[in-house]
């Protein structure tokens, strides 16, 4: 933690110099968090599955003269900007805003909607170990409709760290579509905080793919805030060789009369490591909630391991809600039967694998996207056996 402090502190100048106003403006703030905190360590509850401090021990570069644009939307950035990512409460928060330069704003003004998806994709290329922190700002005002897609890619044969910062406002009657695809590869580590609040009758989407990775941990915290609000949220993992991927959310029912569904499935294979920690408060004022989590995760070898925390914090009397999870493996019956129809064993395995993830599939509004994913799942798990995962 000392050496991103000292860079700060070193190269606050050059810094500033080149990130936009609404950005410095929270730096000293952010940094003074971080230095009360420190990195979590594993006997903080939200981080018990992944060590923070190990990720970011590294030495990475830093670039901080980028040139600076300025066509963002001031006011609505000064309006929104950090107002849902408390740098108090989240040590890789306060450490985002410190050293972040990129601010994108999407804005999408009263009862307009979007035709077309906004579609995002960061690229990593390097010639030596490179850090990237980025900023989004998500602003749909009443009514509103927006669907965004962002997608993480990078060069293979370098070494990435990534932290990124995400901020959602879903108005009233308002929808907000995120789809959050990550296909990079084992040599990068990727951190990404969102936050979103969601006004009375909004409704939210959340979906995470997680293809390829090193290290993947993404915390999502969701408020609604307004009667009748509704949250869907979707992870789809694949992971194998040594990757470690860990899903923390939170669902927090504010009022009454809301809805949220959260599934997440994860197919876990070779050495690598899955967790998921998810937790529904609903508050004392949330009557009449309707909330169903459910994660449900297929661990294929001995030496793969598999971490499951589905959490129900009720304080309401009248209300509907369930949790569960499952750890299991491949259907020795189910490949029995398809052996038997000569179907070989690596394809027999990679049916299964894909019948397991397609519920997450099809539970994606966006049909082209929908349609891309299972496209992409397919060709994963086809691959999985001679991809740079499993050989090493």
């Amino acid at each position: 933690m000392n050496q991103y402090l000292e860079l700060f502190h070193s190269q606050r100048n050059l810094l500033q110099q080149h990130s936009h106003d609404v950005l410095n403006a929270q730096r000293q703030a952010a940094a003074d968090a971080l230095q009360r905190q420190g990195f979590p360590s594993q006997k903080v509850e939200r981080y018990k599955y992944t060590n923070v401090a190990a990720a970011f021990e590294p030495n990475y570069g830093l670039k901080l003269d980028a040139p600076l644009t300025t066509d963002v939307l001031p006011d609505i950035a000064r309006t929104y900007y950090g107002t849902l990512a408390n740098v108090e409460q989240d040590a890789i928060t306060a450490l985002n805003t410190m050293l972040a330069q990129d601010l994108l704003v999407i804005y999408v003004p009263a009862g307009e909607r979007r035709e077309h998806p906004v579609q995002l994709t960061n690229m990593l290329r390097s010639a030596v170990p490179l850090m990237q922190n980025r900023r989004l700002l998500i602003v749909a005002e009443a009514g509103a409709h927006v669907q965004v897609l962002l997608t993480d890619k990078a060069e293979s044969g370098q070494d990435f760290l990534t932290t990124q910062v995400t901020e959602v406002f879903v108005g009233e009657g308002a929808q907000v579509e995120f789809y959050d695809i990550e296909d990079s590869h084992e040599r990068c580590h990727r951190f990404h905080q969102f936050y979103a609040q969601v006004a009375a009758g909004g409704k939210l989407t959340h979906t995470t793919f997680t293809l390829a990775s090193g290290l993947s941990r993404n915390r999502t915290d969701v408020m609604l805030t307004g009667k009748g609000a509704d949250v869907l949220m979707l992870g789809c993992v694949i992971a194998n060789g040594q990757q470690h991927v860990d899903n923390n959310t939170l669902i927090d029912h504010q009022a009454p009369g809301c809805q949220s569904r959260e599934l997440y499935k994860y197919v876990v294979d070779q050495q690598a490591t899955g967790a998921f920690a998810g937790r529904v408060l609903v508050r004392q004022e949330a009557q009449q909630t309707d909330s169903v989590e459910r994660n449900a995760n297929l661990v294929c070898t001995e030496q793969a391991r598999m971490w499951t925390q589905p959490m129900l914090e009720i304080y309401a009397d009248d209300v509907k809600c369930s949790h569960g999870s499952t750890v299991g493996q491949l259907n020795d019956e189910a490949l029995f039967y398809m052996r038997q129809r000569g179907i070989s064993e690596a394809e027999a395995h990679m049916l299964l694998k894909q019948a397991f993830a397609s519920e997450v599939l099809a539970e994606v509004p966006l049909e082209a996207l929908r349609q891309r994913l299972q496209a992409l799942v397919e060709k994963r798990f086809r691959n999985c056996e001679d991809c740079r995962f499993c050989h090493k």
